[in-house]
């Protein structure tokens, strides 16, 4: 292919629209929630519904590249994607933000894809490995960089521009792409497209994913929204099941089902995806509110964690030579855990360079449990299920991605009211042991000021406890990626 230098660095560029949007929003959430008055559950639906987009559009890429040609879907895809974004910047109410945003993922879900495919066509065979090597490392400059650019956007300037930022590099990439990419014939698809099991699909998911973002402010089952959206989910699933067993065109052949390694790859998957962005969605929020970090410097201080999954990645890549794909696998799950137990030590006073320590370890960890996952994952996986495999594999991940948020911050929001209820009532003029200890005159328990300001110290030190306990829970579900790596059957070299 000619050209291939500036097609690779336009399609990385692409690529790089996504993480950059992705972690530049995270940073730049508890501005948002405080611009458009949100609750903390609310605001959790600026990052899931993106990811839900993601997540269900995702499967159409395969079919849609071949309906209008994989250029054109790039091009179409990055138009849509800085318009939308333009949209999300300009944002006055939640509603339209989360509306917004859910565009920004329709169009963001070809990406990746797409941009693996041009990577893999510019080279040939024997350079394909390094290339996709220098994809993903190019790919990272915008996990690395996100954080702190959102960060300095949202703190000197607005976080409206973690979004209007998107148009100039998508008008360069489009400019790219437009001008040396050359145009693929479009192919037919060698399968029919289930289009029913895929709508089925995304119904149980939109569905799941509305229980768990909006259970906790609504009591969970006992508000008639969550029972019946929860029905909805479970009757969904049940007749996607029926499609994939009796159709004659299902959504995903059920020989996929069939395949172990792969269905255990795409559970390590969703756990890999609730593990990462839950991390920064709990690390970011905590800097700002509880210990009063700028908000650029706390984009910042999740830079080491860009860099730990950097190393970790390169790590695994040389590591696998010599040892098992599970050995790797196990290692990264320990790390991941052991800098969740860290974070969960912590507290508004704590030493930088320790928590610095913490957040490049949990990077290690993602680094060297992701490279080996995808090579068990498509091990034994048949060549024409590729394509397929390949967009549930992103699915998982996205929508990890997307329960992992949710499940966190309804964590998060109940752990806090009730460690502020145990909290609170202990802390009045009656209790005698507070009467007879030192405290300050600030909490002075005579008068309403000192009344409210023991009260509000108390809210700061139940989100403390909450969050420490939100990363106990993160460790404790990393661990329980432990159980699927026994079922792992890797052939001989000689078979792979």
């Amino acid at each position: 292919m000619r050209y291939r230098l500036l097609i690779f660095a336009g399609v990385v560029l692409g690529a790089n629209l996504q993480t950059l949007d992705t972690t530049m929003a995270t940073v730049a959430l508890p501005r948002i929630q405080g611009t458009l008055s949100a609750t903390q559950d609310e605001i959790a639906w600026v990052l899931a519904s993106y990811l839900i987009a993601v997540a269900v559009v995702m499967p159409l890429i395969g079919i849609l590249t071949n309906l209008l040609g994989r250029k054109r879907l790039f091009l179409i895809s990055v138009v849509g994607f800085c318009v939308a974004s333009v949209f999300t910047g300009s944002a006055e109410s939640l509603q339209e933000i989360v509306v917004y945003r859910f565009l920004q993922g329709v169009f963001a879900s070809s990406f990746t894809p797409i941009s693996q495919s041009f990577v893999f066509d510019a080279y040939p065979p024997e350079q394909r490995g390094k290339a996709m090597g220098w994809w993903s490392l190019g790919v990272m400059v915008g996990i690395v960089l996100g954080p702190a650019l959102g960060g300095y956007l949202a703190e000197f300037h607005s976080w409206r521009w973690a979004f209007y930022l998107n148009v100039p590099f998508g008008i360069l990439s489009f400019s790219i792409i437009y001008i040396f990419a050359p145009t693929r014939p479009q192919r037919p698809s060698a399968q029919p497209f289930g289009f029913l099991g895929f709508l089925i699909l995304a119904t149980a998911l939109v569905a799941i994913q509305f229980v768990l973002s909006r259970g906790e402010r609504m009591d969970w089952f006992s508000a008639p929204e969550i029972l019946w959206t929860s029905l909805i989910a479970v009757t969904a699933f049940y007749f996607f099941v029926v499609n994939t067993m009796y159709s004659s065109r299902p959504f995903i052949p059920p020989a996929v089902f069939a395949n172990r390694n792969f269905m255990v790859g795409l559970s390590l998957m969703f756990m890999l995806g609730v593990h990462w962005l839950a991390f920064l969605a709990l690390v970011s929020p905590y800097l700002q509110t509880l210990a009063g970090y700028p908000v650029f410097l706390a984009g910042l201080v999740l830079v080491p964690q860009a860099i730990g999954n950097a190393v970790g990645s390169v790590s695994a890549g040389q590591l696998l030579g010599r040892f098992h794909p599970v050995t790797i696998m196990a290692l990264g799950i320990v790390v991941m855990a052991w800098a969740n137990l860290q974070m969960s030590l912590f507290t508004t006073e704590f030493d930088r360079w320790e928590f610095y320590l913490a957040v490049f370890a949990h990077g290690l960890g993602i680094g060297l449990y992701f490279v080996p996952l995808t090579i068990i994952t498509f091990s034994t996986l048949p060549r024409q299920n590729r394509d397929l495999g390949t967009g549930l594999y992103a699915l998982m991940r996205n929508y990890g991605s997307s329960v992992g948020v949710s499940l966190t911050v309804a964590y998060l929001v109940r752990q806090t009211q009730s460690s502020r209820a145990v909290l609170s009532e202990n802390a009045t003029p009656f209790n005698e042991t507070l009467r007879h200890l030192s405290l300050p005159d600030a909490w002075s328990l005579t008068d309403l000021a000192g009344l409210a300001s023991l009260s509000l110290e108390a809210s700061r030190q139940a989100s403390v406890v909450a969050y420490n306990n939100d990363f106990i829970w993160l460790a404790f579900t990393s661990l329980v990626c432990f159980v699927p790596l026994f079922f792992v059957r890797m052939p001989a070299r000689s078979e792979a």
